[in-house]
């Protein structure tokens, strides 16, 4: 009987693809809704002259969403764009810590990013603050999705470091 013993890190790295896996099918829920939410805008502006009056609203605060929570599925999946033009003359351990900078400086991008978002968040949260629009949507709501889809990323950019750098080690 043999035991296939695994890393703490590789083991966080399967969880977190799994979660992320889990995440980009909410997105994919998401991309349903707004189909859904536009066939019923079109008939009801066909058939029976009026609207929802929160198409744009309602659409936009979902695509926004959709992205966030989809970027660590997309970055675990290898879907986002690549200039492997330098990563390709070196070596595997070369490659190894050539990719666990990259995911440091996207993760410091990223960590900007949240600061400034989870401000607004925040400040929305405390203050009640709802869109301009016919429904009101308190702000919170929508940007909450976003600030979960940014904060996993996140996590999954430190767990990419911690898995490059173990492998330019082993390498």
């Amino acid at each position: 009987m043999t035991e296939k013993s695994t890393s703490f890190i590789a083991r966080l790295d399967g969880g977190m693809t799994r979660l992320g896996r889990w995440l980009s099918w909410v997105s994919a829920a998401l991309i349903v809704y707004m189909l859904c939410h536009i066939a019923l805008e079109i008939v009801l502006r066909a058939f029976f002259d009026t609207s929802t009056f929160v198409l744009e609203e309602f659409v936009g605060y979902a695509l926004g969403a959709m992205i966030f929570l989809a970027l660590a599925a997309s970055h675990t999946e290898d879907r986002l764009i690549r200039v492997n033009l330098l990563k390709n003359i070196l070596g595997p351990r070369g490659r190894e810590i050539a990719d666990a900078f990259a995911n440091l400086a996207a993760l410091a991008a990223c960590l900007l990013l949240f600061g400034a978002l989870y401000n607004i968040f925040t400040r929305n949260l405390r203050f009640g603050i709802t869109s301009s629009s016919f429904s009101e949507t308190p702000l919170w709501i929508p940007q909450s999705l976003i600030i979960l889809g940014l904060g996993f990323y996140i996590l999954r950019l430190a767990v990419n470091v911690l898995v490059h750098t173990e492998k330019s080690l082993k390498a």
